[in-house]
């Protein structure tokens, strides 16, 4: 009885294709998202739109270019309004967006619930929100490792600058016995080309305020603080 049970048909069974219905619903608007995590040196977005609204010399990037002349910062409330402005281009709403860094630990400006707030009213609003993970300890030794190249601006990691870690490195790959001799001879270009191999480079490497270990924890610590509870 229980197997005849079994066999009947189920009429009342969802026959809709779950993958199709979650395609379909992507396909309907473009992908929004938002990326967040403890603060770190990476890409900025908010950094992207001061510099594209200067070259392309807009209302806004006239207001900045002022200002860096006059050797005064951009305000919170000028990036804001930048950035808002280009989440409702037309081109964001054709091909949607990766929004980075906003809310910003910085309240001078917006209280990071009001950021959030914001964020909920878009016309676009993001399908996606990922929030980045690291162990303090990790992302502190991170950012204390990091060296900025005063003339260029580049910044470069630990691994990058340090004696130390760069000939273990390199010991290391003298041991593997598999490269080639065209590989060989192209790493050893690119080792004579790289500028960070000298000596007198690495000594104009200096260390920003914002990457000492001390405020380097005391920011994750404000994160821990504004940011987290919200995320929460």
């Amino acid at each position: 009885m229980a197997s005849q049970e079994e066999k009947t048909p189920q009429p009342f069974a969802d026959i809709f294709n779950e993958d199709e219905a979650e395609k379909s619903f992507l396909l309907s608007k473009p992908t929004c998202l938002i990326i967040l995590g403890k603060p770190v040196r990476s890409l900025i977005e908010a950094l992207e739109v001061i510099q594209t609204n200067i070259q392309e010399e807009t209302e806004y990037g006239l207001k900045c270019q002022e200002l860096l002349f006059k050797g005064q910062s951009i305000s919170e409330e000028l990036v804001t309004e930048m950035i808002l402005k280009k989440i409702e281009s037309p081109e964001v709403a054709h091909y949607g967006y990766v929004l980075s860094g906003f809310p910003s630990l910085s309240e001078e400006y917006m209280t990071v619930s009001q950021q959030i707030e914001k964020i909920k009213n878009l016309k676009l609003k993001p399908d996606l929100l990922i929030n980045i993970k690291c162990s303090d300890y990790d992302l502190c030794q991170r950012i204390s490792g990091q060296r900025q190249h005063p003339d260029s601006g580049h910044v470069y990691q630990r691994n990058q600058w340090d004696p130390n870690i760069m000939e273990k490195h390199k010991k290391e790959k003298d041991q593997h016995e598999e490269e080639n001799e065209e590989e060989e001879e192209q790493e050893e270009e690119e080792i004579a080309e790289d500028p960070l191999k000298m000596l007198e480079f690495l000594h104009q490497l200096v260390q920003r305020p914002e990457d000492v270990l001390e405020n380097a924890e005391e920011r994750v610590g404000m994160y821990k603080d504004i940011m987290l509870p919200h995320l929460e």
